[in-house]
């Protein structure tokens, strides 16, 4: 009986332990440019999976051209997924 609960006890906390681990705390690291407050300006903003070096290389490829005035990054300590936004900005 006494080795069944050790078992036991050990498969709960080494699970609690993986939950926690993989529940960390996020880094939220973002920068942010003041527009020109030209109101000629258009502005664009998109979503990125930082994960998926093809898919960055297409979205931002369609802003060449445009001036980045925001970028944020969002990751957990884990480093299981980093998702990003991103605002351009350029004259009409």
């Amino acid at each position: 009986m006494k080795i069944s609960r050790f078992i036991t006890t050990s498969i709960l906390g080494a699970t609690l332990a993986i939950i926690i681990s993989g529940c960390s705390a996020a880094n939220v690291h973002s920068n942010m440019r003041i527009a020109d407050a030209n109101s000629n300006m258009e502005t664009r903003c998109v979503e990125l999976d930082m994960r998926d070096q093809k898919d960055m290389d297409e979205t931002l490829a369609k802003y060449d051209g445009w001036r980045v005035f925001y970028i944020s990054e969002y990751t957990t300590g884990n480093k299981i997924g980093t998702h990003g936004s991103v605002c351009f900005e350029r004259q009409k």
